[in-house]
C-alpha cells in the first residue's frame, strides 16, 4: 500500500529537502520518455512513414492530425479523472496503452492503420502527460509554481534532444518495428517505477504543505479552494480568452514542429536535419530554466504575447532560411519559446482558475485548443502542397502573433457560487 497512498520508500534519501522539488524531478524523468515518444517523435515518424514507405505527407500529416486532435478531445474526461482519481493512476495507465499502440504502429502494413493506431497512442499520450503531470506540481507548489513548472516539463526538451536522433537512427538502421518495440519497453521501464517511488499526488500525502511552508504560511494562491465545473467555467470570458489565443499559438507551434523536420531536410541531409530538432529542444531546456526563474514574479500574460512574438519570427525565418546556420538558428529560437508556451499555459489556468479543480478546467482548455494544434500539421501539409513551405510558415507566423494578444485582457476568473438549480455558476460580476 506504501506505493499507492503511503510515505514515498525512497523519501529518506532526500533528508531534509522539500520533498516537492523531488515530485517536480520525478515529473520531468517520466516526461523525458512520455512527450519525447508522444510529441517529438511523432514528427520523427511522420517524416520516416512519407520517406521510406512512400507514403503521401498529406495522408500522414492527417494521421498526424488525427492524433493531436483526438488527445484534446479526450482531454476533459481526463481533466476530470485527474481531480477524482489523482495524476499518478491517469499517468501509470496512460503509459500502458502508449506501449501496446507503439508495438501496434511498428506492425503496420498500409497507410490507412494509422488511423485506427493514432487514436490509441493520443489516448494514452492525453493520459500520462501534460494534464496529470502539471497538475501534481500545481498541488505542490503555489509560490514557486513556475519554477518548480520550468523543472518538471524540462524532461520534454531532453526528450527530444535525446530521443530524436536515437529514433532517427533506430528507424533508418533496424526499422519501425524494433523501434517502437524498444521505445514502449523504455516507457515502461521508466514511468511506472518514478510514478510509484517517487510521485504523490499532493504535499498532504507525506504530511507537508505547499512550497514546504508550515501551515500558518500556506497561503492558497489564486483561489486555489475554489470549485469550478466545466460548464461553470466555460461561461466566463477569461476561459474563452484563454482559449482562443493558445488554440491559435499551438495551431501554429504544432503545425511547424510536427514538420519541421521535413522543412530543414528540404536543404540539408537527413542526419543533419534530426540535429535541427535535437537544437530546438537542446533550446527549449535551456529557454524553459531561464523563463521559470523569473516567471513568477512577471505577469505572465504579458510574457506570453513577448515569446509568442519571438516564436512567428522564428518559424517565419524556416520557412525562407536556405542556410545551415539560418536553419539552425531559427530552430534554437523556436525551442526556445516552445517549451516555455506549453508550461505558461498550465500556469495560466491555475492563475485564472485556481488549484482546486485545475485539472477539470485544464481538460476541458485542452479539448479546444488541442484540438486547434491538431489540425496545424494537416494545415501546413496542405499549404505545402499548394504554395510550398514558405509561404504555409509566414501565415502560421501571422496567426500566432495575433492569438496570443487575447491574452493581454485575460483576468482572474470570479469563485463559482451555487445557481438556483444547485449547480456552480460565476457570479455575473465577474464572467
Amino acid at each position: 500500500m506504501s506505493l499507492i497512498h503511503g510515505d514515498p520508500p525512497l523519501r529518506k534519501l532526500f533528508g531534509s529537502v522539500y520533498y516537492g522539488w523531488i515530485v517536480a524531478v520525478g515529473a520531468s524523468l517520466n516526461s523525458f520518455v512520455v512527450v519525447g515518444i508522444g510529441f517529438y517523435a511523432m514528427a520523427v515518424f511522420l517524416d520516416a512513414l512519407s520517406a521510406e514507405r512512400g507514403w503521401s505527407r498529406t495522408e500522414v500529416s492527417f494521421a498526424t492530425t488525427l492524433y493531436f486532435v483526438t488527445s484534446g478531445l479526450v482531454g476533459p474526461w481526463v481533466g476530470r479523472a485527474v481531480d477524482r482519481f489523482g495524476p499518478r493512476v491517469a499517468i501509470g495507465v496512460g503509459a500502458a496503452i502508449m506501449a501496446l499502440g507503439l508495438v501496434w504502429l511498428g506492425r503496420i502494413e498500409r497507410p490507412g492503420q494509422l488511423a485506427q493506431i493514432y487514436p490509441v497512442l493520443a489516448i494514452g499520450f492525453a493520459l500520462a502527460s501534460a494534464i496529470p503531470s502539471s497538475a501534481i506540481v500545481t498541488r505542490w507548489f503555489e509560490r514557486r509554481r513556475a519554477q518548480a513548472m520550468s523543472i518538471a516539463q524540462t524532461g520534454v526538451s531532453v526528450g527530444g534532444v535525446v530521443l530524436v536522433p536515437l529514433i532517427t537512427a533506430s528507424l533508418l538502421e533496424r526499422g519501425l518495428a524494433h523501434t517502437t518495440a524498444f521505445l514502449a519497453g523504455l516507457l515502461c521501464l521508466v514511468v511506472w517505477p518514478v510514478t510509484a517511488l517517487l510521485l504523490r499526488n499532493d504535499p498532504r500525502a507525506v504530511g507537508q504543505s505547499p512550497d514546504g511552508q508550515s501551515p500558518a504560511e500556506s497561503r492558497p494562491a489564486f483561489a486555489a479552494g475554489e470549485l469550478w465545473t466545466q460548464r461553470a467555467a466555460a461561461r466566463t470570458t477569461t476561459f474563452w480568452r484563454l482559449v482562443f489565443a493558445f488554440s491559435g499559438i499551438l495551431f501554429c507551434q504544432v503545425g511547424a514542429a510536427m514538420h519541421q523536420l521535413s522543412v530543414v531536410r528540404e536543404h540539408l541531409p537527413a542526419e543533419v536535419a534530426s540535429l535541427a530538432l535535437s537544437t530546438t529542444a537542446a533550446a527549449s531546456i535551456i529557454g524553459r530554466l531561464i523563463v521559470g526563474s523569473f516567471a513568477d514574479r512577471v505577469d505572465q500574460r504579458v510574457l506570453t504575447v513577448g515569446l509568442v512574438a519571438l516564436q512567428a519570427a522564428a518559424i517565419a525565418t524556416l520557412g525562407f532560411a536556405e542556410t545551415a546556420p539560418a536553419l539552425f538558428l531559427a530552430s534554437a529560437a523556436f525551442g526556445f519559446t516552445i517549451g516555455n508556451v506549453f508550461m505558461l499555459q498550465s500556469l495560466l489556468v491555475a492563475q485564472l482558475f485556481g488549484v482546486r479543480s485545475f485539472g477539470t478546467v485544464l481538460g476541458l482548455v485542452q479539448l479546444l485548443t488541442q484540438t486547434a494544434s491538431g489540425l496545424g500539421p494537416l494545415a501546413l501539409g496542405a499549404m505545402y502542397a499548394w504554395l510550398g513551405y514558405g509561404p504555409g510558415l509566414g501565415a502560421l507566423a501571422g496567426i500566432a502573433a495575433l492569438g496570443s494578444v487575447a491574452l493581454v485582457g485575460a483576468r482572474p476568473a470570479v469563485a463559482p457560487e451555487p445557481d438556483q438549480a444547485g449547480t456552480l455558476a460565476p457570479r455575473k460580476s465577474g464572467a
